[in-house]
């Protein structure tokens, strides 16, 4: 029998939105389980054909662009129920930095637990980053990269979101966290994120009500 996984990224690759939401919408696993074990292993194995020239570049993006929708349909119903506390998060990926999937389900499960949040999406420069932080004052922000030669621009946003006034919480996660130790990077109120377990973990601290889950 196919594992749903395998659906959902032949569903990914065929640019077929309407199947690939089904997958998700259909499956009865906790959300988290649903970011772990059907999302994540797809949007990998996709990576891997790249690498391996089994689907060219345009696949790859249309295969990202529908999991973008099926993973936003797959959210909304908490969206419209969502009873939200005043603690906010505010995510985003690094200069040059593309890839959202990743992020995206770790914004899902702080909009499950009732954080406010805003994702600010890919490739967003330090200095509008800071500027949206600067005038939304979030609690929590969360930087993902995935390639290993921005580690230095990382380590500048580290840097940098480290000396907002109000500190912050700063969540450091993406494909480049598992190549290199950040930790000599990162002052006590930044976190390195290594899985979606971690995040769920570091919710339950920090989060006093308890969450809804989208399912």
């Amino acid at each position: 029998m196919t594992e749903a996984w395998q659906r959902f990224a032949a569903a990914l690759l065929a640019g077929d939105e309407r199947q690939a939401y089904t997958v998700l919408e259909e499956d009865t696993r906790p959300s988290i389980r649903v970011y772990k074990e059907i999302i994540t292993p797809a949007m990998y194995d996709i990576g891997e054909k790249w690498l391996r020239n089994e689907i060219t570049v345009a696949d790859e993006h249309l295969a990202t662009s529908v999991c973008d929708f099926a993973l936003a349909q797959y959210i909304f119903p908490f969206k419209r129920r969502n009873r939200q506390s005043e603690k906010k998060a505010m995510f985003l990926c690094l200069e040059d930095e593309h890839h959202v999937i990743g992020s995206k389900m770790i914004a899902a499960l702080f909009e499950e637990n009732h954080w406010q949040v805003r994702h600010l999406g890919p490739n967003l420069p330090l200095s509008h980053a800071l500027q949206s932080a600067e005038q939304w004052q979030p609690d929590v922000v969360g930087l993902s990269a995935a390639i290993p030669y921005r580690i230095t621009a990382l380590t500048e946003y580290i840097a940098a979101f480290e000396q907002l006034s109000w500190e912050p919480w700063i969540l450091v996660g993406g494909r480049v966290v598992a190549m290199h130790d950040l930790r000599a990077y990162c002052g006590t109120q930044t976190r390195v994120i290594y899985d979606l377990d971690e995040v769920s973990a570091w919710l339950e601290e920090k989060t006093e009500a308890p969450a809804d889950g989208v399912r």
